[in-house]
């Protein structure tokens, strides 16, 4: 990853521009509505991550603390799912502009929110991948769980887990 970006916390009031991020990644049936965006966070703002290159966004991961069995559960990607004292963290999205891909970005994303949520005692991250980007989980830690769901986007998604040692 370039020593010039930095990941930190995105501010309710650059949510417009994650959002545009969020839709320049994914099709319009995968993306994240903008009042997802904005509840996500306004009430798990230490999971609403971005990648600064001086003042801009290239760059972003978010979750949701939770008590479901997997990010299908209800709600998780609707806007109001999750819960603030939930023990696992279900990550709803991994976005690197593409002129910023290939370069550590996205590892350098999901690392830091990995590291958010094991320092705040969280038993697991959990998230759906598709299915050519489960060796690049896998090879962060993350393991298939055998779950595979296509209601979202029309994709087959992947549960992936990585739970925490006690």
């Amino acid at each position: 990853m370039n020593d010039s970006i930095i990941i930190k916390p995105i501010s309710s009031d650059r949510i417009p521009e994650a959002h545009v991020l969020e839709t320049l990644c994914y099709p319009p049936d995968q993306a994240a509505a903008l009042e997802a965006f904005r509840y996500r966070q306004a009430t798990f703002p230490d999971f609403f991550l971005g990648a600064w290159d001086g003042e801009e966004l290239v760059g972003l991961a978010c979750g949701v603390r939770t008590d479901a069995k997997d990010c299908t559960d209800v709600g998780i990607k609707q806007r109001h799912g999750g819960r603030v004292d939930g023990r696992k963290l279900c990550i709803l999205s991994v976005a690197v502009h593409p002129d910023y891909r290939q370069c550590g970005l996205g590892t350098g994303l999901l690392d830091r929110i990995v590291s958010l949520a094991a320092s705040s005692g969280l038993s697991s991250v959990m998230l759906m991948s598709q299915r050519e980007l489960v060796p690049w989980y896998e090879a962060r830690g993350f393991h298939a769980t055998g779950l595979v769901h296509s209601e979202h986007g029309g994709v087959d998604w992947h549960d992936m887990l990585l739970a925490f040692c006690e």
